[in-house]
């Protein structure tokens, strides 16, 4: 049967009164930085197996504190702008599995950057009462110009500052970064760079690369 989107919608706008852009955290004495992914052994059909993964970057020694892949049945399906309905209850189980728990969570897909402002990585905060901050790879919404090499700029959605779009190197890549909650937009920007800026990988590819490895072990299994 499918969602009543009508009423998904109206969740998502209660939801979005309740984001924070305060800080919670400061950016230069974060020291835990995890990073959440999700992938799915059949990304055609519904239900599937999804697989979610955290991994926990400690951000003085560079090194992976912790670090987690779960399991379950994904049975919402894919809707644009309902992400969070697919992905949050598996993205929530890695989390509460961690046994580091980070000061911050970057959540591979958009914070604020949403027609409703609760993309998944604010939906996430929201749900925990956690600090988070969306990574999204391409844009949802929003009007921006093109970053320079190695540049940033601002990510608008009518007239509003809600995020940044990030040229982390010379090519096309793009990173799209908005705060989810209890991260203000400033913030939001400064724990990305200061990640990169100590030419660390930033956690949600650290899960990313993680769940393809998990994925290649099951594919290994059943073959």
């Amino acid at each position: 049967m499918r969602p009543d989107l009508a009423e998904l919608k109206a969740q998502q706008l209660r939801l979005a009164a309740r984001v924070s852009l305060e800080d919670a955290v400061d950016p230069l004495k974060v020291r835990y930085v995890g990073g959440g992914d999700l992938t799915f052994m059949n990304i055609w059909k519904t239900p599937t197996t999804g697989l979610g993964a955290f991994v926990v970057l400690d951000l003085l020694t560079g090194e992976v504190v912790d670090r987690t892949v779960v399991e379950d049945v994904v049975d919402f399906p894919y809707i644009p702008t309902f992400l969070a309905y697919r992905e949050l209850p598996l993205l929530v189980k890695a989390y509460r599995s961690l046994k580091v728990k980070p000061e911050v969570s970057l959540i591979d897909g958009q914070g604020i950057a949403h027609p409703r402002k609760m993309g998944i990585a604010a939906h996430f905060g929201v749900y925990l009462g956690v600090p988070s901050v969306g990574v999204a790879k391409s844009r949802l919404v929003g009007e921006y110009e093109e970053p320079p090499p190695y540049g940033t700029s601002l990510l608008y959605l009518n007239g509003e500052h809600i995020g940044w779009v990030l040229r982390k190197g010379r090519g096309k890549s793009l990173l799209f970064i908005s705060p989810g909650h209890k991260v203000s937009v400033k913030t939001s920007l400064d724990i990305v760079r200061r990640i990169l800026q100590k030419k660390l990988p930033l956690p949600t590819r650290l899960a990313h690369n993680l769940l393809q490895e998990e994925r290649r072990k099951r594919a290994g299994k059943r073959s």
